[in-house]
């Protein structure tokens, strides 16, 4: 064989050899960006509501459920001091229930949402009223409703998804994982009603240790001596920018559909502040004594320098006369 015919060979075998390395390298990518998408989207077997009804409170929170003779949902959520927090869903007609887990590095093995009850019935059967949801708030057992739980990463954002083989209206509760500590984040589903209930004996809107962002539209004391605080009808934001631009555009009989927003809380004992009032007068009162001995000693060490100097002058002015 000629050196030329040789050559030749040589390089196909090495284009031929690059373009399988590639293939291999681009079939093993999507085979790696697939598998993790398909895991997180197969659901897990098809379950019945059949928790703890004992762990949860459900109460008839319709002051603002109705507006224009149409139902707004309702989500409850009893923060805690374990880190979890019961979710208490009022709904009307859903099939899917949209959860956004709130994910603790230092506890990656929490399940994100467990205990799953419903209490209601098919949509069918079932009329979204405040009569009926005070009837269904006075049961002792779940509903046998059947669902399915899927998880899904949708822009980067872990997704938890409970859904039901029909429309259902109704309670719907869950315990939620969130991170150790008093702090809360919740993705609104506009239009809604949010409702955080505090623990007992805790308090949130000292702008120094933390408070509600953005601010709610109704704080109380229920009768268990809990402070409430209500976000009412949550969407887009007045002055938002997509009403700028449609201002901007002149076309005032658009509306911006709603946007989600984020509730978040800072909660903590009410006794906090006036530790922290304790703690800032104490180092208030430290820094304040380090201060005037500083001074103080400012002042003698220049007394001493005058002194010396003083002296220093005198030597002098008596040598000049000598």
């Amino acid at each position: 064989m000629k050196r030329s015919d040789i050559l030749i060979k040589y390089i196909t075998d090495c284009v031929v050899m690059k373009k399988r390395i590639t293939m291999a390298f681009c079939i093993l990518m999507l085979v790696s960006f697939t598998g993790g998408c398909i895991d997180e989207l197969v659901p897990v077997d098809e379950q019945t509501s059949t928790g703890d009804i004992s762990a949860y409170e459900f109460e008839a929170f319709t002051n603002y459920s109705f507006a224009d003779e149409s139902f707004i949902p309702v989500a409850t959520f009893y923060l805690s001091r374990e880190g979890n927090a019961k979710a208490v869903y009022m709904i009307e007609n859903e099939s899917v229930i949209d959860i956004i887990p709130l994910e603790d590095l230092s506890s990656s093995n929490d399940v994100p949402v467990s205990n799953i009850v419903v209490i209601g019935n098919y949509s069918g059967s079932l009329e979204a009223s405040a009569g009926t949801f005070t009837e269904l708030s006075a049961s002792d057992e779940p509903a046998y409703i059947n669902y399915t739980t899927s998880e899904e990463v949708s822009r980067g954002q872990k997704h938890f998804y409970i859904t039901f083989s029909e429309p259902i209206t109704g309670f719907v509760a869950f315990t939620m994982s969130t991170p150790r500590g008093q702090d809360f984040l919740y993705i609104t589903t506009p239009p809604s009603v949010v409702r955080f209930v505090l623990p007992e004996g805790y308090t949130t809107g000292n702008p120094l240790i933390g408070k509600a962002n953005p601010s709610p539209d109704e704080t109380y004391y229920d009768l268990s001596g809990r402070e409430n605080l209500v976000w009412i009808n949550t969407g887009t934001a007045s002055g938002s920018v997509i009403e700028r631009l449609q201002r901007f555009s002149n076309n005032t009989n658009a509306q911006a559909d709603p946007i989600p927003r984020a509730i978040s809380i800072k909660y903590y004992s009410g006794s906090a502040p006036l530790g922290l009032m304790i703690a800032a007068g104490v180092l208030g009162l430290a820094a304040f004594l380090v201060l005037s001995r500083q001074r103080r000693e400012r002042r003698r060490l220049a007394r001493i320098r005058e002194d010396v100097e003083g002296r220093f002058s005198d030597k002098e002015r008596k040598k000049g006369k000598g």
